[in-house]
């Protein structure tokens, strides 16, 4: 008996950011990094003489380009490349996961290709051998049903998620 999930989907920007953010520590820590610098920004500027106002006014505009940096790097990347906005299609089953960009892009891939997977609030975050990952949005699925077969092809496959 086969368990077959079929998805699809048109990729956003935040998609893209929800990946990055369970893959990459410094996208996850980036915005908590930038409040943390621009509220010790602040402090040295109320809270100190007029000596210390380049200082806060370097690091609040250090602050403010850190927390604007991972958005927009991604806006950018994800607006000026047509491939990564077009609709993905796929399906995982018992023996492989298989995504397809239109015409352009087809990948099968064994589970034991696949070395570990995250879930976020936004959807599946699937490690790749290559260092890479592969995101699958829980709203790509029709049905909770399918999210859930999903899931538990995950933790049949691959293990539990990290």
């Amino acid at each position: 008996m086969s368990n077959s999930v079929d998805f699809k989907w048109a990729p956003s920007p935040a998609d893209w950011r929800a990946s990055l953010r369970a893959m990459v520590p410094m996208f996850k820590w980036a915005p908590w990094f930038a409040v943390a610098l621009g509220v010790f920004s602040l402090v040295l500027l109320f809270g100190f003489d007029d000596g210390m106002f380049p200082v806060a006014v370097f690091g609040l505009a250090c602050a403010l380009v850190i927390g604007f940096m991972e958005p927009v790097a991604v806006w950018w990347r994800f607006s000026s490349d047509e491939m990564i906005s077009r609709t993905v299609m796929g399906s995982a089953d018992d023996q492989s996961f298989r995504m397809a960009v239109g015409n352009a892009v087809r990948e099968e891939i064994v589970w034991e290709e696949l070395p570990g997977w995250t879930e976020t609030r936004r959807g599946f975050v699937l490690d790749t051998l290559d260092a890479g990952s592969l995101s699958v949005p829980h709203r790509a699925f029709a049905s909770d049903e399918d999210r859930t077969s999903f899931r538990t092809l995950l933790e049949e496959r691959i293990g539990p998620a990290n």
